[in-house]
Parts: structure tokens; C-alpha cells; sequence
């Protein structure tokens, strides 16, 4: 039986990957707390935000002060991210409860979930996201000429912004014993390899421990350009989510990092109408 416990982590570097707390992020608690009505609520931290929406979030949570990881199963985490890869699976193992991201925003209580022992949901890979202008001039003369096939949808693997886990966890153990072989320096070829494609391995060898949920459930839409603009410039529904995760790394430049009360008040869009909810 998962408890209703939330975990949530931020401040794993002292300029918060340029992300400060901001309103998204105390939306992603506020509907998560108002839906599921927790037990308890954890924020794990080591640098403390600060400013209006900060101050706000830290009254709905207990906060949980720590030193971030910089190694783990004898292999160096270089960045801040993979530092809260394994901050969140070790709080999981310990208390269990639902991780989320702060990036999430909740639709609906995850209390018909909590009968499992682990859930996590499958994400789906976007067509190919040019990342540099020089990448965008190829991209579209390659397009222009017909030399870019649409892909058919396929898994990107299991995604770890979302989880929900039994105190003790055998899959959360056998997770975190993985990390013995992490490789990744930051943002190369191996990324997302321990928060996405080494889970759907383990789910493969182990199915009876744990439950997959389809991407509908949490991290739809995508990333790419149609699915932020899905999001957050028209109304669509999505009927099968939970949650939506909202991809920060992908939308906080034209999206989360603009966001204010008066827009999400006044401009009907799938992310304004969800969020209105908790303001």
C-alpha cells in the first residue's frame, strides 16, 4: 500500500539551474495538496528559495533540509538534476509515498493509484527537436526536401517525474542499485539513461512490481512545439490525466517563466483553466 505522501525536491544547486521558484512551482504543490489531501508533504532541499511564491509554498509542506549528493554507488552526479534523481528515490525507499516534479500540475487525486506497490508512467518520444539555430537552418532545408519522415509514435521509456512507491520498495531498491554503472556527465548521449531507460529495463525483467500507466496519465501532452502549445495557448482536453507534466526544461523560457496570476486569470488555455483552480 503506497501512503499518501508527497515528496517533492528543489534547490539542488545555489542558482536553482536559472529556475527560480516561481508561481508554476507553487501551483505544482497547491494542486497536488488540494486534491489529494495528504498525510504529509516534504520538500527536499539544500539551498532554500526565496520571494512571494516560495513563501506561500513552504506553508503546505514540511521542509527537509540536506546536502545534495554529489556521488552515489561509487559514481560522481555532476549535475543538479541527477542529484535529485537519487534524492527522490531514496526518500521513496524510506517512507514511500508520491514523488512528483515541480513541474506538474494535478488534475485529479491519485488516490485510486495507491493499492499498488510502484507506479510510474511510460512517456512517449517527440519527433526530432532541433536545438541550436545552426540545427533548426538543417533541419527545415532537410524538411523542405522531403528528407524527414514522420515518425510513428513509439516509448521514449519510463519516466521518473512522477512516481509512487511502497515504503521499502523492492523496485525502488533495485533502481537505485543501478547506479552503479551511471555515466552521465550532464547533458550527453546518457541523460535520461537512469531516470527513463534503465526503469523500463527493470520493469521488463521484474512486471510483477510494479504498474505502468500510459503516458495519457501524467506526461502528455509532449514537449514538442504542438504539444506546449496544447498546454499553454489553447484549451484541450485530456481526459485520462492525473497530472500533467509540463516539461520545464522545454517550456520555461516562453512559457513557465512568464506566467502571472493576471494571465492565467483572464486567458483560457488548458494549463490557465487547471491552474485557476488553485489561485
Amino acid at each position: 500500500m503506497i501512503p499518501n505522501i508527497f515528496h517533492f525536491v528543489f534547490g539542488m544547486a545555489r542558482d536553482f539551474g536559472g529556475k527560480p521558484f516561481s508561481l508554476v512551482h507553487y501551483l505544482s504543490v497547491k494542486s497536488a495538496v488540494v486534491l489529494n489531501k495528504p498525510d504529509a508533504v516534504y520538500l527536499h532541499y539544500q539551498y532554500e528559495p526565496e520571494g512571494e511564491w516560495w513563501q506561500r509554498a513552504k506553508q503546505l509542506m514540511s521542509l527537509n533540509k540536506i546536502v545534495a549528493p554529489d556521488s552515489f554507488m561509487g559514481r560522481p552526479l555532476y549535475h543538479m538534476a541527477h542529484k535529485a534523481d537519487v534524492v527522490r528515490l531514496q526518500a521513496l525507499e524510506k517512507t514511500g509515498g508520491i514523488y512528483l516534479d515541480m513541474d506538474t500540475i494535478s488534475v485529479k487525486p491519485l488516490t485510486a493509484l495507491l493499492s499498488h506497490s510502484f507506479v510510474i508512467g511510460q512517456e512517449l518520444k517527440t519527433a526530432y527537436i532541433p536545438k541550436n539555430y545552426r540545427q533548426k537552418i538543417k533541419y527545415s532545408i532537410r524538411k523542405s526536401l522531403g528528407l524527414i519522415k514522420e515518425s510513428a509514435v513509439t516509448s521514449a521509456g519510463l519516466c521518473n517525474a512522477v512516481l509512487l512507491a511502497e515504503k521499502g520498495s523492492e523496485f525502488v531498491a533495485g533502481w537505485l542499485k543501478e547506479y552503479r554503472t551511471f555515466r552521465s556527465k550532464g547533458r550527453d548521449n546518457y541523460w535520461n539513461e537512469h531516470s527513463v531507460l534503465v526503469p523500463e529495463q527493470l520493469a521488463i525483467l521484474h512486471p510483477e512490481s510494479i504498474a505502468i500507466l500510459s503516458p495519457y496519465a501524467f506526461h502528455y501532452p509532449l514537449y514538442d512545439t504542438e504539444g506546449l502549445k496544447s498546454m499553454f495557448e489553447v484549451e484541450t482536453e485530456f481526459p485520462g490525466a492525473y497530472l500533467h507534466h509540463l516539461w520545464e526544461s522545454f517550456s520555461w523560457d516562453k512559457y513557465l517563466s512568464r506566467l502571472t496570476v493576471k494571465e492565467i486569470m483572464d486567458q483560457n488555455t488548458t494549463y490557465n483553466l487547471i491552474a485557476r483552480k488553485f489561485l
